[in-house]
């Protein structure tokens, strides 16, 4: 790959971002330099599978969601981001992304470019580390997904789906019990391989039992014990408890 290589369409140019990954934290004067972040709104793509990779996101506010597309057209969600989290690692093995990342509702993200990020990798001990956690964290996440998806039931795989964006939530600093679902309904079946009507159906089971309850896209954890109960495998929660890589991510772009 070219190293020389320039995007024809740097959506970035007009809008200069912040010099250095830590932001008003680390130096204060980058605040003053233009705007340090972009926003994009509901259904915009952040990048498509194919793109060139030109750095490290950063989501400040706001959800999306990563997915690949298969020959025949359809869409398969891989993964769901929510404000800290890294967005655009996968560009780093051949400076291409392999899948595509669209937000799911108005959100703002902040670029590191590539050539940042190889020096503040260096030079950076606290980035090294949050960006390294991040790596971690999604291969972590990402196997015992694999595992659930393999070996959990339905009502498993969406009790764990909820617990899981419980305690992301809660790390952040937000509630852990209410909370919206930026996603839909069908996102949710297609990220846990499942039709949406059982996943309409669980959620209904679930508010029967009173577990959750529902109103739209407004949802409240009533028992977090039985909730807990119906998830066999915690390891990626484990894992996102002990996580500290969303926080300091947070904090280097406050």
């Amino acid at each position: 790959m070219d190293s020389s290589y320039q995007p024809k369409n740097d959506r970035y140019s007009e809008s200069p971002l912040i010099g250095n990954h830590r932001g008003t934290q680390y130096n204060t004067h980058h605040s003053t330099r233009g705007h340090s972040h972009r926003i994009f709104q509901r259904r915009d793509n952040l990048f498509a599978a194919g793109d060139y990779f030109e750095g490290v996101y950063i989501l400040r506010s706001g959800s999306a969601k990563a997915f690949i597309t298969s020959r025949n057209g359809e869409e398969h969600i891989t993964k769901f981001y929510y404000p800290g989290d890294m967005l655009g690692l996968d560009g780093f093995d051949v400076n291409m992304h392999t899948q595509s990342v669209r937000f799911l509702e108005t959100s703002s993200v902040c670029l590191i470019k590539a050539s940042q990020v190889q020096n503040l990798m260096g030079t950076d001990q606290k980035f090294r580390e949050a960006i390294l956690q991040s790596m971690s964290h999604n291969l972590a996440c990402d196997s015992a997904m694999m595992m659930c998806l393999s070996t959990c039931s339905s009502e498993q795989k969406v009790a764990r789906f909820l617990m899981d964006l419980s305690i992301s939530f809660s790390e952040r600093g937000l509630s852990a019990g209410e909370f919206i679902l930026s996603m839909t309904r069908t996102d949710i079946a297609n990220y846990l391989g499942m039709a949406i009507e059982t996943v309409s159906r669980i959620f209904s089971s679930f508010q029967e039992r009173h577990i959750i309850s529902v109103q739209q896209r407004f949802l409240s954890i009533v028992d977090f014990a039985a909730l807990n109960a119906c998830v066999s495998i915690d390891v990626c929660a484990k894992t996102a408890a002990n996580n500290s890589s969303s926080k300091k991510a947070i904090l280097t772009m406050n």
